[in-house]
């Protein structure tokens, strides 16, 4: 059976009209506005695509979120399916990147990363709607805030995921386009050391040099890291001292884990936990900024999904992530979630970011298929 695969094919040029759309609407994550007239486009296509009701989630730091529900008050658990709209690329990227076409390649700011990845679900769900074939209730949340940790919307996306069966996340594939069943996890930590100010020439040995006691911090945190394991602890930016003839007082520090278990996570915050002053008089803080679970890999959710793809004719493969999504959320909850189903491509975040076009209407046709056929009784 591949009719899925054959009507998702037929609808690829709509697919690309309708990702060179969002594309053109540039949506950089900081800039509110501009991620908001998105919002308003897709808040006029919502009902189009077949969604019975629709809520906009007012924000007032970033954009809007929508929270779009097919057959609402069909028996069972919702599938809840996860976007998010904003992108990386500042406003103007695409005039110095703009869209064009290389064979099967599409290129365009934000393409892969992840309008493709709404493109492909939109279309899905459109399809099913039109031929009376979605039976289950399915809740679609596009958020505007993942590419900053999803500080705002981490709650609402877990409160939707309570009650549901499934969760589908349309984050790229892997480049050699496998979906994605397992994500580190991430935290970022603020290292603060106080220091005592003195004058470098009269009087050194008054102060207290906060760069030789954060020089003793960091070879201890250094030390953290399992690379062999997946555990990185990195120091990726300081700042410290005032002038050249200061003993300086203040140094920050901005620190980056990664994890592939929870237990390695919380190994890693208790050592930031319990960092001490190696010099008399000095001061050390570190405080957790941020924090995503690791998406630890879910037995048999994988090979059901496989199994549903293979009955299109699709071969599904997996793969995994160092990079966090709003799937390693969900998944900690320990509802089935499956992750890096939206495009195939590469060059996220870059100025060659692409899309393979091939991968939209398959991709359709995964979903269209995992919404049909998924049950919870396996």
């Amino acid at each position: 059976m591949t009719e899925l695969l054959t009507h998702f094919r037929a609808r690829k040029d709509d697919m690309l009209d309708l990702l060179g759309e969002l594309v053109r609407r540039e949506s950089f994550t900081a800039d509110k506005a501009r991620v908001d007239q998105l919002a308003d486009y897709l808040e006029g296509l919502l009902g189009h695509f077949g969604a019975k009701s629709l809520q906009r989630l007012p924000q007032p730091e970033v954009g809007d979120f929508l929270l779009a529900a097919w057959n609402p008050t069909a028996p069972g658990k919702p599938v809840l399916v996860l976007c998010h709209i904003d992108t990386v690329h500042p406003l103007g990227t695409l005039v110095e990147s703009p869209i064009r076409h290389d064979g099967d390649r599409w290129y365009g700011p934000g393409a892969l990363d992840m309008k493709a990845g709404a493109v492909i679900v939109l279309t899905a769900l459109q399809s099913l709607h039109n031929q009376k074939r979605l039976a289950r209730p399915v809740k679609l949340l596009m958020t505007t805030d993942e590419e900053i940790g999803s500080p705002q919307s981490r709650a609402v996306i877990e409160a939707e995921a309570a009650d549901a069966e499934l969760v589908l996340v349309l984050e790229p594939a892997t480049p050699e386009g496998a979906i994605k069943t397992a994500r580190k996890g991430g935290a970022k930590y603020t290292l603060t050391i106080e220091g005592r100010p003195a004058h470098a020439g009269i009087a050194p040995q008054l102060g207290i040099n906060a760069i030789i006691e954060f020089a003793q911090q960091a070879l201890e945190i250094n030390g953290l890291n399992d690379l062999k394991y997946g555990t990185s602890v990195s120091v990726t930016r300081v700042t410290g001292g005032s002038a050249g003839n200061v003993i300086p007082a203040h140094v920050e520090a901005h620190i980056d884990t990664r994890a592939i278990t929870s237990a390695e996570m919380q190994r890693v915050e208790q050592a930031l936990a319990s960092l001490y002053p190696k010099m008399p008089g000095a001061i050390v803080r570190c405080q957790r900024q941020g924090f995503r679970p690791p998406m630890e890999r879910q037995a048999g959710i994988f090979e059901r999904a496989a199994e549903i793809a293979a009955r299109q004719g699709i071969t599904l493969e997996e793969g995994a992530s160092g990079g966090g999504s709003d799937g390693n959320f969900t998944a900690a909850m320990g509802i089935p979630t499956l992750d890096g189903l939206g495009a195939h491509g590469d060059g996220a975040h870059t100025l060659h970011e692409h899309i393979i076009t091939d991968s939209l209407p398959r991709q359709a046709a995964v979903i269209a298929a995992l919404l049909l056929e998924w049950n919870a009784g396996g």
